[in-house]
This record gives structure tokens, C-alpha cells and sequence, in this order.
């Protein structure tokens, strides 16, 4: 076989086990979070009860305890949670409104189980910090780690 055969095969192979070579055939928009940025990433504000019987299901992730009112306690999305890599650690979350809080990441909103993957899913208290309204649902924010 000549040098431009070779390439071409070459080329062949690789195009064809490029996904598996990236790990991409694993990927999934649904489950992989937006890209974290220092500046702050953009997200939607959901709102959870990290409190025994809570909403949240059963005790947080990271510390295998639950967080009752008035903690201010978030889950992130799979992606940024990133199995576990910013548990304990503390995120500013700032709204629209110019308002901003800080809260620990206690959790995660499991991006293969029904929450979005550019979620902070954060306490009552976080929400009463950033004044704004429950009953909204969702809300964009930005957050960056501290």
C-alpha cells in the first residue's frame, strides 16, 4: 500500500473511532452542564427543601445530612457538581435584581433524573436573600465559587 493509501485508511479509522476515542459516545447535552466560568456562569435558579421529608428526596450528597431552613444550602446541576468536586465548597449566586448571597454545595440535581443541567437548586433562604419569589419557579442567575 502507497503513503496516500495508508493515510486515507488512517483518516478512515480514526473518523470512525474518533467517538469512542473522545468518550463522546458517553456525552449527552442532558446530562453535561454549561462550562463553568470564573466570571460567572449563567444558570437558572430552582428551589428546593434540603429539610427531612423535604422536597430534595433524602440527605445530601456530600455530607449524607440533611439542611434544614434557614441553611443556605444548594444542589448543582451533575456537570458542575462534578462527582463531588465542589462539595463543601461556597458559590455566589447573583440575580438580575443586582442582589446577591452566598451558599455551600451540599448536593446534586442529578442531570440524568429529571433536573436541567444549568441548575442551582437552592434553599428557601437563598431565595429570600436574592429577594426574589418562590412561586416563580425558575429564575436565571449567575454564580461563581468563592
Amino acid at each position: 500500500m502507497n503513503n496516500i493509501g495508508v493515510f486515507v485508511l488512517f483518516f478512515c479509522l480514526t473518523i470512525t473511532h474518533l467517538p469512542s476515542l473522545t468518550n463522546a459516545k458517553h456525552k449527552s447535552k442532558a446530562h453535561h452542564s454549561p462550562a463553568y466560568t470564573p466570571s460567572g456562569t449563567h444558570a437558572i435558579l430552582t428551589v428546593n427543601n434540603f429539610a427531612r421529608g423535604g422536597d430534595g428526596g433524602g440527605a445530601a450528597e456530600c455530607d449524607g445530612k440533611f439542611h434544614p431552613l434557614p441553611q443556605r444550602v444548594v444542589a448543582l446541576s451533575t456537570g458542575w457538581y462534578n462527582h463531588g468536586v465542589r462539595c463543601g465548597r461556597m458559590i455566589k449566586i447573583k440575580a438580575r435584581n443586582g442582589r446577591s448571597t452566598v451558599a455551600k454545595v451540599v448536593d446534586e440535581c442529578d442531570s440524568r433524573h429529571g433536573c436541567k443541567n444549568n441548575v442551582v437548586d437552592a434553599s428557601q433562604t437563598v431565595w429570600k436573600d436574592l429577594r426574589l419569589n418562590t412561586n416563580d419557579g425558575e429564575v436565571p442567575v449567575t454564580w461563581i465559587m468563592l
